[in-house]
């Protein structure tokens, strides 16, 4: 009988630009990451309508590319086609992958981002050794053999994610070790605390009414500055470039306009988009800005969305190929797991991604201030400018703080 693979993950999307220097094959990483985030989200958006959904595609990718490693035939090719990563040999992913996680962990030094990646094995398993070498070369991932037929052996899963997430990612794998068929278990996390450049007042923060899609509203605590953002009036959408501290790191809210929806825009949005249109176009511009306070926890299974975006031979326990792992091996189950709070001060925001192997622009003259009321469902992500790297990204339907 075949062995199964189990994925389980947590997200966070960082954007930016490229940082100066950049290895080409680092930059076409960056731009792969970028379109598998508009295309995963847009997926989730589709099999969950008007649900909040947050995730973290580089956590997502990185763990999906570092099981690539021991993917072949068209179980490799369907996962490079998902990820964008089919020019790319496994060689330069691998490597521009070591350097996009150096520069994330490094070169942030006025806020805290860290990411890290893990592998757990069943005791007396054979792994290949170059699937287990090239992960620690080049995704810098710890490995360690596991007893998974003890029921303990979920607690040290779940104690690396609590630990690389300070505590906000819990429970990632519970109900996703199988004692007796599972292989192989790997893990991405990220983890990113970071107080704006310009911090919001809290006396300025009053209860205002927040729009629910059906004509429903709620009163939630609204931020509000007037000031010179990094603004955008796109078709159909304002936005705004919120920086924290530091500069690199930013928080992009884009707000549809009233006969639009968050739906609707990310209809029209997609890597090359983001790369070539709508980040160039911000510019500087006075404003007014009211954006709601929120906290966001989400967990999704990810099967059912990779598969339907082309990954399908990875999931099937009679056709998958991860023959570069150990024989007979599919993806049982993927998950994600992530956490975001948004406040005056600024944001805090946790991913962990994990899988489980089974047996069996130029600036305008300045026009009249502008004022966006972020009252209604809303999409935004958070960028690194130096990897142009998009770490988190999500759609809020509806704020909660609690």
């Amino acid at each position: 009988m075949k062995s199964k693979i189990s994925l389980v993950a947590v997200f966070v999307l960082l954007a930016g630009f490229y940082r100066a220097g950049a290895a080409p094959a680092d930059r076409q990483l960056a731009a792969a990451d970028n379109a598998f985030a508009f295309k995963l989200l847009q997926q989730l958006a589709q099999d969950q309508p008007l649900t909040n959904i947050f995730i973290s595609p580089y956590s997502a990718a990185t763990v999906l590319q570092m099981v690539g490693n021991g993917a072949a035939g068209q179980t490799k090719t369907e996962m490079q086609q998902v990820l964008g990563i089919t020019g790319l040999s496994a060689a330069a992913v691998s490597a521009a992958n070591q350097d996009i996680a150096q520069s994330l962990n490094h070169g942030n030094t006025n806020v805290i981002l860290t990411t890290a990646n893990a592998i757990w094995y069943r005791q007396g398993a054979p792994v290949k050794p170059e699937f287990i070498t090239r992960n620690r070369q080049f995704f810098g991932a710890t490995v360690d053999a596991l007893n998974f037929a003890d029921p303990h052996s979920v607690d040290v899963i779940n104690a690396w994610a609590s630990d690389q997430t300070h505590g906000k990612i819990q429970q990632l794998a519970d109900g996703m070790i199988d004692p007796v068929n599972t292989r192989l278990f790997l893990a991405n996390a990220v983890y990113f605390k970071g107080r704006w450049a310009d911090p919001f007042e809290a006396k300025d923060t009053k209860d205002r009414p927040f729009y629910l899609r059906g004509g429903s509203q709620k009163v939630v605590p609204m931020m509000t500055q007037t000031k010179t953002f990094t603004y955008r009036r796109g078709t159909g959408y304002q936005a705004v470039r919120l920086p924290y501290q530091g500069e690199n790191l930013a928080m992009y809210v884009f707000l549809p306009d009233t006969n639009s929806s968050p739906e609707k825009l990310l209809g029209i949005m997609n890597g090359g988009t983001w790369q070539r249109v709508t980040r160039p176009g911000f510019s500087e511009k006075e404003g007014t800005l009211v954006l709601p306070k929120f906290k966001l926890e989400y967990s999704v299974g990810l099967n059912e969305p990779l598969e339907a975006l082309g990954m399908k031979k990875a999931f099937d326990p009679l056709g998958a190929d991860f023959s570069g792992i150990a024989p007979e091996l599919f993806i049982s189950a993927a998950r994600q797991k992530t956490f975001v709070e948004v406040k005056e001060e600024g944001t805090e925001a946790a991913a962990v991604t994990a899988i489980g192997l089974e047996a069996c622009a130029i600036k305008m003259p300045p026009p009249n201030p502008f004022q966006m009321i972020v009252d209604r469902p809303f999409l935004f992500l958070i960028e690194d400018r130096q990897t142009e790297t998009i770490l988190f990204m999500g759609v809020l339907f509806d704020p909660q703080t609690d």
